[in-house]
């Protein structure tokens, strides 16, 4: 029987004088599994460590809805209960829950009267009560859990006055204040691994667990960790004992919001749904709907500036809200200045602002965080790709009340760094507002995709913009796309694709009479020519191309051009003039300051120095090492480096080669590129002869 505070534990007995003490033990039943939480539990240890003198130990577990708080002081309660004699008192403060807080007046005259002080229990005021509360435990060994606290004056006057008693509080905010009186240590608790829900629901499920992995598995990235909902899931299992679980799982499948499984059937106190309206219900008005509105962001993480962009708030409002969302727990801040919303609890999120009502489609309400993104993102590709053509933008002229530092190339490249994957997750909204601004974040994204080469992102985002322009009948803008789509295409080795999209842009191109399009698809028709082998074919293509650049003076044009003709001739063993192009385009690109076409077109400079016994190789690589630095390109440091590599081999110089594969193994495995494996049998190749090439 679990007792809880406002219940006597056995009998009082008055007598004439002294009250009779009585030895409350009130800690809940606790739960039946319990898996991981070590660093937890660890913490929660100090508890059993000598106090300091006049202060009781006190240790705070903070974190979201139904992520275990309860659970984890109950559990850890019950294994230290033989360090606390003089028992453990327990009550929820019902801070977060269908019913009304319990006053600290209220708790108080419980713990009296479980300590045998029934007389004191019922009389005086607070202040008086908390007083004879701290006299009651004096000198004894108490644990007092004070679970699912809202606020600091609700906790404060149930802190024991005496260094022998420990206390955990839980609570879903952060409760701040509770360190400036007394020494606290947080215990902020996330969501389970995945290798901990696994085992909760292994050992929830038992035998049929073994039989279904893998769907035990998927089970338990429905439930993304949070311990309530995977109890609720690993029941549903156990009520249906007929039934698979990857039939279960099959149902999650078509669930739209991801909550309909976390019903406890005869428990509506229990249900997802319900704890999460606890933490929700509390808030002003305005701080549940930003909740609300928060939730729709398309990303895994966001930051201030973005989520000022959703919410239309100026930058201090914006700091306001998030700062109670987080100290609410329904939103996270990670340590990289970023918040990040709990899977189950942006469904719920979702669902609020779904009930909320339509928006209308003109206003729809990712229509300025759209905005927003795209452009930033415009203007970071201006600056890591000057020279590059740029497109006025199509924006509902929505302000941007809060700004990300954009003041050079660094800045831009951490930007993107941080928030491809949103821009990518921006194209995957399939509506029509958005398809003029898919089509131009793509087109932006194509800057740094083709830097990064993060290639899967690159053809994603290009594919969806695809969809959009021909919904629009844009057949400038699908031209545009395919001919950028082909090249994500070429760069992953999937060569008749990236031909198939280069000759329908050629076409497009054609049909709209756009020389200068034109002159992009021979020249990309070109790079797919060479791939295949049929070199004459693509200088052809090259030569034609240049001639159009070199008419209108598109400087950068003639570079790539030039540095493209460079690797054909390579091919064909006319190295000098393989140097000669390659050497002209990087004078071009250094009077440009465009230090990645500059690194690209060394690179190219030392395969036709290699290629033609040239020793200065060397010199051209390390330049490419360099300047691929400068542009923050990792991969054409790694490639260059590699090469360099394979030169010191040559020479017989081990150390040299060594050093330069291993930098470049490096870099390639934080790209996740498939050259990591190569370059890895490159180095251990080393100790058994001459390497591969």
């Amino acid at each position: 029987m679990v007792v809880q505070a406002g219940r006597i534990d056995g009998g009082i007995r008055v007598t004439g004088s002294a009250p009779v003490t009585e030895t409350p033990h009130q800690l809940p039943v606790s739960a039946g599994l319990f898996v991981g939480r070590t660093a937890e539990l660890e913490a929660l240890g100090c508890l059993l460590r000598p106090p300091e003198a006049g202060q009781p130990r006190i240790v705070l577990i903070t974190g979201a809805a139904a992520t275990g708080k309860t659970a984890l002081a109950a559990y850890w309660g019950h294994r230290a209960a033989s360090a606390f004699p003089d028992g453990q008192l327990y009550v929820d403060l019902r801070g977060f829950g269908p019913e009304e807080p319990l006053s600290p007046l209220t708790v108080l005259s419980g713990f009296l009267r479980a300590l045998g002080r029934s007389h004191a229990a019922e009389s005086g005021p607070l202040q008086e009560r908390a007083a004879t509360f701290r006299t009651a435990l004096s000198g004894r060994r108490v644990l007092v859990i004070l679970d699912n606290a809202s606020t600091t004056e609700q906790v404060r006057p149930l802190i024991p006055g005496s260094d022998s008693c420990a206390v955990v509080v839980t609570s879903r905010r952060r409760l701040s204040g509770l360190g400036v009186h007394h020494a606290v240590r947080p215990v902020a608790l996330g969501v389970l691994g995945g290798a901990e829900s696994r085992a909760l629901l292994n050992a929830a499920i038992g035998e049929r667990a073994a039989a279904e992995e893998e769907s035990v598995g998927r089970l338990a990235s429905h439930c993304a960790g949070l311990p309530l909902a995977l109890r609720i899931a690993a029941q549903k299992v156990a009520a249906r004992p007929a039934r698979s679980i990857a039939s279960l799982v099959g149902e999650l499948n078509d669930i739209g919001t991801g909550l309909d499984l976390f019903d406890a059937d005869d428990d509506t106190g229990s249900t997802l749904r319900s704890v999460f309206s606890w933490s929700y219900r509390g808030l002003p008005r305005t701080v549940r709907d930003a909740f609300a509105t928060l939730a729709l962001h398309p990303g895994d993480t966001f930051d201030l500036p973005s989520a000022a962009a959703l919410l239309g708030t100026p930058g201090d409002e914006t700091v306001r809200v998030l700062r109670r969302l987080s100290d609410s727990h329904l939103v996270d801040e990670t340590a990289d200045n970023r918040f990040a919303m709990h899977d189950l609890l942006r469904s719920y999120g979702r669902e609020l602002h779904s009930a909320g009502g339509t928006p209308a489609p003109e206003r729809h309400p990712l229509t300025c965080l759209y905005d927003y993104y795209l452009s930033m993102a415009d203007r970071a590709g201006r600056i890591i790709m000057p020279y590059r053509h740029r497109f006025v933008l199509e924006t509902a002229g929505c302000s941007i009340t809060v700004e990300p530092s954009m003041a050079g190339r660094a800045d831009a490249l951490c930007w993107l760094d941080a928030e491809w994957r949103t821009l990518v997750a921006l194209c995957r909204l399939d509506e029509p507002v958005f398809d003029v601004r898919r089509w131009q974040l793509a087109y932006t994204l194509r800057d740094y995709f083709y830097l990064t080469k993060h290639l899967d992102g690159w053809s994603e985002s290009h594919y969806l913009a695809l969809a959009g322009c021909e919904r629009l009948g844009d057949r400038r803008a699908e031209a545009i796309t395919r001919n950028n789509l082909g090249r994500a295409l070429l760069e992953a080795g999937r060569m008749d694709e990236a031909a198939r999209q280069y000759q329908l842009a050629h076409d497009r191109f054609a049909e709209l009479d756009d020389e200068f399009g034109l002159s992009d698809s021979l020249a990309n028709l070109a790079s797919v020519l060479r791939r295949q082998g049929a070199y004459a074919e693509a200088l052809d293509l090259q030569q034609r191309a240049l001639d159009a650049y070199r008419r209108t003076k598109a400087v950068r044009k003639i570079g790539i051009t030039l540095r493209s003709m460079a690797k054909v001739e390579i091919e064909l063993g006319h190295t000098a003039d393989a140097a000669g192009h390659a050497t002209e385009a990087m004078t071009l690109f250094s009077a440009l300051d465009l230090d990645l076409d500059v690194a690209q077109s060394a690179y190219t400079l030392g395969l036709a120095r290699e290629r033609g016994g040239d020793a200065s190789a060397v010199q051209a690589y390390e330049q490419a090492v360099e300047f691929g630095r400068r542009a923050g390109s990792r991969y054409e440091e790694a490639r260059s480096l590699r090469r360099l590599g394979s030169l010191y081999a040559s020479a017989g110089q081990v150390d040299a080669a060594r050093d330069r594969w291993q930098r470049s193994l490096a870099l390639f495995t934080s790209l996740g590129a498939s050259d990591a494996d190569a370059v890895a049998a490159q180095l251990a190749g080393l100790g058994a002869g001459l390497p591969d090439q």
